[in-house]
């Protein structure tokens, strides 16, 4: 009996560090995406010349859900209440995502829009642009630190499983 406990207490703090290992992994293609969008999104407002609604409608077409939702709600909002602010709509929406993504990295997301506003095309270009660098500049920094993190991650569920059993005996 002792040892299907001391079994079960090593898979249940190596599965804890394995699922760690899910998050990092997680957070690293969920910031991928949202670089993704905002490159698409300032393409569109710089190159074709799209407002913001018509930006973030196509470019739902391009991401997947939860984004794509995210994106068709907001574009359907700036139409339906045109004059209202661009960053307001953005920030109540982002509440749709925010289960999904690290508390930093939401604060960051829900608060991108700020910039852009009421201003001309160039202004909003340059708002996306500078999120979208930040953003892979974050990218880079995690995904340098992946293996060393996940691995960290790995025997620390496994070594804190055998600390636990050894304190057991």
């Amino acid at each position: 009996m002792k040892w299907i406990g001391f079994l079960l207490v090593l898979s249940g703090t190596a599965g804890i560090g394995f699922s760690l290992v899910g998050e990092y992994t997680m957070r690293i293609h969920m910031l991928s995406q949202i670089r993704n969008m905002m490159h698409y999104m300032n393409d569109l407002i710089l190159y074709e010349y799209a407002s913001l609604p018509e930006a973030f409608a196509r470019t739902a077409d391009r991401m997947d859900a939860p984004f794509s939702d995210f994106l068709k709600k907001v574009s359907f909002q700036l139409e339906e209440f045109s004059g209202e602010n661009v960053s307001f709509l953005w920030k109540n929406n982002a509440q749709m995502i925010k289960e999904r993504m690290n508390k930093k990295d939401y604060a960051e997301f829900a608060d991108c829009m700020k910039q852009t506003g009421f201003s001309d095309a160039k202004g909003q270009s340059q708002a996306l642009k500078a999120y979208e660098q930040r953003l892979e500049l974050q990218l880079h920094r995690l995904t340098e630190q992946k293996e060393e993190k996940c691995r960290l991650y790995q025997t620390l569920g496994i070594m804190s499983g055998v600390f636990f059993c050894i304190l057991l005996i």
